[in-house]
């Protein structure tokens, strides 16, 4: 029995199915257009456009022509110029922060985002307080140069304000107020040994002199010392001063008045023949009689309070007006004994 004819097998086969025509013969066989080409490119943008969500252009659209690429942000910092620049522009950046509110800063100071509107990132705002900080730093050497200028300029300027000072001590001294020291212990018990006190050279010019009145007085029984040029300046400015009391003075009280008679008899002074109240004298004090004598014009007979250890009108006689340095009005030294005469 004889088999089916191959080429009849074949023949079925071409007829049910056809094999299928290789791309590249065909497209040998059927050449394609450049719209064709386009057509295709098209569609797969449209097709790959749907799977990733962008919206497909129009057929036949034209591409849309690329971005012109930002221009270049210069760097806030490098363009701020000078310190006084940069500072103007911090205080900028944070008044801006405080308009907006942004008062959050980020958890890690390693790389913390930009500021926003600001157009500053977190490292030009370190630069900015490193800038800052030299302004600080300049400021406070600008600040030590000038106290060092001060302070120059002050000792430049001391023995000036000394000379002024001794000048202006010498007119006070001279015309209107002296401090005396009291070296001895005739006026105890009022005045004590060290005591300071304020004589002014004013009272008398103006005014009458009192019975009681304690008052500084050129010693008819001084005699005059030769010093030397600076011995005497820096005695001048110890009496000026109060530290030293010259040695020509002496500080007593005034007892008779001029026209009056004076006596000392038993323990008491009579003035005129009557007797007078001393209260400033320690109680049961003693002292020697003395003859009556009557004070001249323009003249005062003085005592000291210590009647048994002062040298006074009793030896040298009573004194001349025009002698008197002043009245002792207060005593200023020690500041526990501070009271008025």
């Amino acid at each position: 029995m004889k088999g089916p004819e191959p080429h009849v097998f074949r023949s079925v086969r071409a007829e049910s199915d056809p094999e299928p025509e290789d791309d590249a013969a065909a497209a040998t066989d059927e050449p394609v257009s450049d719209s064709s080409i386009l057509e295709r490119f098209e569609a797969l943008k449209r097709t790959l456009g749907d799977e990733e969500g962008l919206p497909s252009p129009e057929p036949g659209a034209a591409s849309p022509a690329p971005s012109p690429p930002a221009p270049a942000t210069p760097d806030p910092v490098e363009s701020a110029g000078s310190l006084d620049e940069l500072q103007a522009r911090v205080q900028e950046v944070r008044h801006e922060e405080r308009a907006r509110g942004a008062t959050d800063r980020p958890a890690s100071d390693d790389q913390p985002p930009a500021t926003g509107p600001s157009d500053l990132t977190y490292e030009q705002l370190e630069r900015i307080k490193q800038a800052e900080a030299v302004t600080r730093r300049r400021a406070a050497k600008k600040e030590k140069r000038r106290q060092r200028r001060q302070n120059r300029s002050f000792w430049r300027e001391l023995p000036i304000l000394v000379v002024v000072a001794l000048v202006v001590a010498v007119i006070i001294k001279t015309f209107f107020f002296q401090a005396f020291y009291i070296p001895s212990g005739s006026m105890i018990p009022e005045l004590e040994i060290n005591d300071r006190v304020l004589v002014n050279k004013l009272s008398y010019r103006f005014g009458a002199i009192e019975r009681g009145d304690i008052l500084v007085f050129d010693s008819p029984e001084a005699i005059d010392i030769d010093r030397s040029f600076l011995e005497r300046v820096f005695r001048s400015v110890g009496e000026a001063t109060g530290l030293t009391s010259p040695d020509t003075v002496l500080i007593k009280r005034v007892i008779g008045l001029p026209g009056e008679t004076v006596e000392v008899r038993d323990n008491q002074v009579y003035v005129n023949g009557n007797p007078i109240a001393e209260p400033y004298l320690p109680e049961g004090v003693s002292m020697r009689d003395e003859p009556e004598i009557t004070v001249p014009a323009n003249q005062v007979f003085m005592m000291g309070d210590n009647r048994n250890a002062s040298n006074d009108s009793r030896r040298f006689g009573p004194i001349p007006r025009n002698d008197i340095v002043g009245r002792a009005f207060v005593t200023v030294w020690p500041p526990g004994a501070w009271s008025g005469l």
